[in-house]
């Protein structure tokens, strides 16, 4: 049986770290013509087997052994579980919306922390006392809100703010300084991609502010603030760095460039863990964030090969790997 060692945890997930995909193979990936010379190329470097063209099932099966690997080794579940949360959040955004349109739901992710029939039988009966009590209580109020009127976007808001509630509360009870700098970062840089979002369909700061993340280090006021002011508003990320605040500036000029900066955010995250110590908690969960950027490359370069994306445009949105 596996034991509650970070040694043991870094010493399992180091040898599983030598079948990562790598920045050369993901190169020699994005170096393709076509979709079925990309495919055999998946093949090649061993993403997929020979006989399937399922490159999503192949994405989807990395991340969910990692959680699952995560899971069973990591010496502290309730903050490696934080890592896992989008994925329940994600289940009961595609349950809820499915009820209400009356359709079966779709891409349903086996990676969360709740078995994904418990979620469905709660959204079935519209019965949520066993979820975790900040979840029980969101969605308790959705329920009333989603009966006078369904609006898909409200149920992505409050789930989303919910699911922040539940990482801040066990991160700061359980302690990791890399982490709470990562959900921080993470809601900052969320929060600044959204409001561009809104700037780009038109609508004001005060659309903004219901979408708006608590837990961040900018507040609603700096955002609401700076919402017309493009100089003023990249600079309020001028502490996650240059490269942050150049590509935040950027795309505050032209909204077309947002995919960059959801890569270059994520860039930023991901380094927080990548350069931490060897023997570490930090380091378990650099394994799980690298499978879900080895899983959203392969996506990405699949997609853009399929439809006939430009180069450049590709080269906007996959994440740097390992190697």
């Amino acid at each position: 049986m596996p034991q509650p060692s970070i040694f043991y945890a870094c010493g399992r997930v180091g040898v599983l770290r030598k079948n990562a995909l790598h920045m050369v193979q993901l190169e020699r990936l994005m170096a393709t013509h076509t979709y079925e010379e990309a495919r055999r190329t998946l093949a090649d470097i061993g993403f997929i087997s020979g006989e399937s063209t399922d490159y999503q099932a192949a994405a989807d099966a990395r991340v969910k052994n990692a959680c699952e690997l995560l899971e069973k080794v990591t010496p502290q579940p309730e903050l490696t579980r934080c890592f896992q949360f989008r994925y329940d959040i994600h289940n009961l955004k595609v349950l809820l919306k499915s009820r209400f349109l009356a359709q079966k739901p779709q891409f349903l992710s086996a990676c969360g922390t709740i078995p994904v029939e418990a979620l469905r039988h709660a959204v079935t009966e519209r019965r949520y006392t066993q979820l975790p009590p900040i979840l029980a209580e969101a969605l308790a109020k959705l329920e009333k809100d989603l009966a006078r009127s369904f609006d898909p976007m409200l149920i992505d808001t409050e789930l989303d703010k919910a699911m922040y509630r539940m990482i801040f509360e066990r991160v700061e009870k359980f302690g990791s300084p890399v982490a709470l700098k990562y959900f921080v970062a993470k809601v900052d840089l969320q929060n600044y991609i959204m409001l561009l979002r809104v700037k780009a369909m038109g609508k004001d700061a005060a659309f903004f502010e219901k979408l708006y993340l608590s837990g961040g280090s900018v507040s609603l006021k700096d955002f609401q603030r700076s919402f017309d002011d493009q100089d003023r508003l990249s600079k309020l990320l001028k502490g996650y760095g240059s490269k942050v605040v150049q590509t935040a500036a950027l795309c505050a000029a032209d909204s077309a460039k947002l995919p960059l900066m959801e890569k270059t955010a994520d860039d930023y995250l991901y380094d927080l863990f990548h350069k931490t110590e060897a023997q570490s908690l930090e380091r378990l969960i650099a394994y799980l964030l690298s499978a879900q950027r080895e899983a959203t490359d392969v996506r990405l370069v699949m997609a853009a090969k399929l439809n006939g994306f430009k180069q450049e445009d590709l080269m906007e949105r996959v994440r740097e790997l390992d190697g």
